[in-house]
């Protein structure tokens, strides 16, 4: 645990006590468990299932940020604010996070633990030795126990919304959106995954985006799904006491902007490596530093973010091209960037390449039954930054360190590599071998990386590729949120 102090001079001087495995830590009033654990110099919240490397907030992979709070298991803590006396665990390790007899599987070669090792010929499925290996899997792996409560959960009523026009996303463009849609005598629902409207732009030193008062404001929700060709969209509180909302509109504008995606390099996934979004809100918002030492990296706007950090406090040591970056280096957590030689830094915050979510337009465009293609018209119009292409991502040479392209399931770029010189250059198929992109992240950014990475070896051009099944939802809802929605959603018939 580190003695840097990264809080910066607009920090809240309000202090809350909380605890960690345990251990009495002081956040300050404003700031996510996630934060707050950074900024008391724990940088590792989780460990990936098989190999249990270190992973930490990053704003790219929700297995980074999973834990145990107050003894209900997987609870996010970027999205829960720190509060007095709450009890934050590390979920998977085994039999204490002091002394974590799992982190030995590290030692275990990793074409031991290749995709389909679980499913071995000499455990006969259905057999009783079968559930105990099943069992031991799941140990293995950290799957969190069940909450200790375990009385009946109240069930949030579900929301039906109805409007002319549902504007997904609360920046300047979905604003800009609203507003004018407003002016025109229509309806209109702005839906945003954010307790405030603008909540990047204005990180980023932008002005708060303003809002026409007819505009029906909804903050906090994240729209997950988009069903029957995109006729329904489902969204989920952050908030899991809430009730999730179906939206009905004639209309759909997505003004979801678009994301920093990491680069297929080394170690990209250590702890300390953030992504700008992350970084730049947690920076203005929460009054933390990503780190005491922190390099930027981007694809062309890095020196704005970069001097936006500055402006905040944040001691950024180098500004690089993404294209330069060879590979992080560090075992646990980020000690140096390397490019043409090494520069020290516990931070490496990259801004780009810069891609679209395409979950919910691939949704509403889907059709299939095993494997889902784009193959219809959307209704779903984008505007602002999510109109533009998606940015190539890097892809670094062949070498003998290794790029994971799904943290969660400790997928590698040398096991798809395997596959692609066997002629496997499918994307769905190498996602089911391997299990790329399966778990809580939902395949964003890992299939993005699977599909670089695929197009760099193999020599087959990106835009040819078909990207794996977006199925929704394509972020976290709750049992209880779900069965709200019963009286709310009329089933196919």
């Amino acid at each position: 645990m580190s003695e840097v102090n990264l809080r910066l001079r607009h920090a809240s001087s309000e202090c809350v006590e909380f605890f960690w495995n345990g251990r009495s830590l002081q956040g300050r009033k404003g700031e996510s468990l996630a934060a707050a654990l950074l900024a008391n110099g724990v940088q590792t919240l989780a460990w990936t299932r098989k190999s249990h490397r270190p992973l930490g907030y990053s704003g790219s992979y929700v297995a980074g940020v999973l834990a145990r709070v107050d003894g209900v298991p997987n609870v996010r803590l970027d999205l829960l604010a720190v509060t007095a006396g709450v009890q934050v665990e590390m979920q998977n390790c085994w039999p204490s996070p002091a002394f974590d007899v799992l982190r030995l599987s590290r030692l275990i070669p990793d074409r031991w633990l290749q995709g389909g090792f679980e499913h071995t010929n000499l455990v006969p499925s259905g057999s009783p030795l079968f559930q105990r290996w099943e069992a031991l899997l799941a140990f293995l792996a950290g799957v969190a126990k069940p909450a200790e409560r375990t009385a009946e959960v109240a069930v949030p009523q579900g929301q039906y919304v109805s409007s002319d026009v549902l504007v997904i996303g609360g920046g300047p463009a979905g604003c800009a959106a609203a507003n004018e849609a407003a002016r025109a005598g229509r309806s209109v629902v702005l839906v945003t995954r954010g307790h405030q409207l603008g909540r990047y732009a204005q990180s980023a030193g932008q002005p708060k985006p303003q809002l026409d008062e007819r505009v029906q404001q909804v903050t906090g929700v994240e729209v997950f799904g988009a069903y029957r060709e995109g006729q329904l969209l489902l969204g989920a509180p952050h908030d899991p006491a809430q009730g999730a909302l179906a939206f009905d509109a004639d209309d759909v504008v997505l003004a979801t902007g678009r994301r920093a995606c990491p680069p297929v390099i080394p170690n990209m996934w250590l702890p300390g490596v953030m992504d700008a979004r992350t970084a730049l809100i947690m920076a203005h918002e929460q009054a933390v530093a990503p780190g005491a030492r922190v390099v930027v990296v981007g694809n062309g706007d890095q020196t704005a973010h970069a001097n936006r950090l500055r402006e905040l406090g944040v001691n950024v040591v180098a500004v690089r091209a993404v294209s330069e970056l060879r590979r992080v280096l560090g075992r646990n957590a980020v000690s140096a960037a390397l490019f043409d030689k090494p520069v020290a830094c516990d931070a490496l915050v990259h801004a780009g390449p810069w891609l679209v979510d395409a979950s919910l337009t691939f949704q509403s465009r889907a059709e299939g039954l095993l494997q889902l293609r784009e193959q219809l018209q959307t209704r779903l119009r984008t505007v602002g930054s999510a109109v533009e292409p998606d940015q190539p991502l890097p892809v670094a040479a062949r070498t003998r360190y290794k790029a994971l392209l799904c943290p969660c399931f400790d997928v590698s770029c040398h096991e798809v590599e395997a596959l692609i010189e066997q002629g496997i250059t499918d994307l769905e198929v190498i996602k089911r071998l391997t299990s790329c992109g399966m778990g809580p992240c939902q395949g964003q950014p890992c299939w993005d990386l699977l599909r670089a990475l695929v197009s760099a070896r193999s020599g087959i051009p990106l835009h040819t590729l078909p990207r794996p099944t977006l199925r929704p939802p394509r972020r976290a809802l709750s049992v209880a949120q779900a069965a709200g929605l019963a009286d709310v959603v009329e089933p196919l018939q």
